[in-house]
């Protein structure tokens, strides 16, 4: 079973932790704390049955996406249900690839998903001022959809098999890693 913590805690050192995920603080000891912290810039694995408990009270209350296979398809699928916020940090020390992917999450007008942000790479489709911020939103929507995939999770599905998931997904994980990047 793997699985990747949500929130954010300021005082990830101190006991108990504290996390606050959607406006509510939630205070984390024990092994529940050690496993957020596990999983809180990259994905981490439970080993034991009392683990997998844990995880599952962590996962109720909204402060963990758990997957049963270690698949690159699986870890794609967590961070679907992830809501990608990104942090203020400055885009210092990223890769290109790295700072295109901040530039779509903080400046295109809306949320971002990761099948987005996956189809938008796959089509070679960069930041453009026609296609960035809120007066913009209708044109990248529109790059986006079209009558073959605009129904319900069907994006996500077609995601899944394009070549570059796993870059996209790689290139999340490390802005996740360098803290430019909170999962919801």
């Amino acid at each position: 079973m793997i699985y990747i913590s949500k929130g954010s805690s300021k005082s990830s050192l101190h006991k108990p932790l504290k996390v606050t995920h959607c406006g509510k603080t939630i205070q984390l000891s024990g092994l529940q704390a050690e496993l957020w912290r596990k999983g809180r810039y990259e994905f981490a694995a439970a080993q034991t049955k009392a683990e997998e408990l844990a995880l599952a009270n962590l996962s109720r209350a909204g402060l963990a996406e758990i997957q049963q296979e270690n698949t690159a398809a699986f870890r794609y699928y967590t961070l679907t249900s992830c809501v990608l916020c990104p942090t203020r940090r400055p885009g210092i020390g990223l890769s290109a690839k790295e700072k295109e992917l901040l530039c779509w999450l903080k400046k295109a007008g809306l949320r971002m998903t990761v099948a987005e942000l996956v189809y938008l790479r796959s089509r070679n489709i960069h930041p453009t001022r026609k296609l960035l911020r809120a007066r913009n939103r209708q044109a990248l929507v529109e790059k986006i959809y079209n009558p073959h995939n605009i129904a319900d999770n069907l994006l996500e599905q077609q995601m899944e098999s394009t070549g570059c998931r796993d870059e996209v997904v790689a290139d999340l994980l490390s802005l996740l890693r360098k803290k430019r990047l909170v999962l919801l």
